[in-house]
């Protein structure tokens, strides 16, 4: 699947997204060391290293008597090991190498291991059941890893809620997955010559390749991300189908050989969604 396809699925999401998180508003997370940031309902708050709400912000929480407990991080980069890429191929392997960390005792078991989409690529979402006390009546507990891997290194988010608050804080968690961004590599991405205005300087004759076209196409994610996260009226609904249907036909169009053109008609998409 090429990523302007997968950008589609990415849109296609957030139009049909539920419309609970939407309503009642979000925040930006920024990670301390400005690495990375996602979008987080403002029910949420900052959840910190130390119980007691000290130490370093870590992700965050909604966690409460009677949540439970309820955690959104997000970890890395770190060293991927011998897996090359997060991709249904590899599913198996990363499952199991999950399972075999997250599941060491019979109360914690795998529930279902599926592919979804995270930073622009393929990612394995995992959900784990945890029973601690079997025979009480305490609830099970559902963690969450969405893995997947970039430029060589590992990242995942961790989602911990209860089973019975599956169906409401399951959105927080899918709403960090869509939402979130590698703040350095985004500039470490830029183009010899490149604005920083989104989509600002054309490329230049022969300079457009399936790479460079990727990486605006990653920038329509972000902002169509970002507008549904603070409009959904049918107007704006209307306006990121168009768009999508116009990165479609530059996909299809420019093929494994795109030209200027093609990154022009992009950064033309761009600009009729600022």
């Amino acid at each position: 699947m090429s990523l302007f396809a997968r950008a589609g699925l990415l849109v296609a999401l957030a139009l049909t997204m539920p419309t609970a998180v939407a309503a009642q508003g979000t925040r930006a997370f920024d990670a301390p060391d400005g690495s990375y940031t996602f979008s987080y309902p403002q029910s949420f708050t900052l959840d910190h290293e130390f119980a007691d709400g000290t130490g370093d912000v870590t992700g965050v929480t909604a966690s409460s008597s009677t949540n439970g407990d309820v955690i959104v991080t997000f970890l890395g980069p770190r060293d991927a090991g011998d897996i090359k890429e997060a991709s249904e191929a590899t599913r198996p392997q990363i499952t199991d190498e999950f399972t075999k960390a997250i599941a060491r005792l019979p109360s914690t078991t795998l529930r279902s291991s599926t592919m979804t989409t995270m930073l622009g690529g393929p990612a394995v979402d995992m959900v784990f059941q945890n029973v601690r006390m079997p025979f009480s009546k305490e609830r099970p507990q559902l963690k969450r890893y969405v893995f997947t891997i970039v430029n060589g290194k590992a990242y995942n988010f961790e989602c911990i809620y209860r089973a019975d608050k599956a169906e409401q804080f399951a959105l927080a968690c899918d709403l960090a997955v869509s939402t979130v961004r590698l703040q350095d590599a985004a500039a470490k991405a830029k183009p010899a010559g490149a604005k920083d205005d989104v989509g600002a300087a054309p490329p230049t004759a022969g300079a457009c390749t399936k790479e460079e076209l990727n990486r605006r196409s990653m920038q329509v994610m972000e902002i169509t991300s970002n507008m549904m996260m603070k409009d959904q009226s049918p107007a704006t609904i209307e306006r990121l189908r168009k768009a999508h249907e116009a990165i479609r036909a530059v996909d299809e169009r420019a093929g494994q050989a795109p030209s200027a053109r093609d990154c022009g008609d992009i950064d033309a998409i761009i600009a009729t969604l600022k």
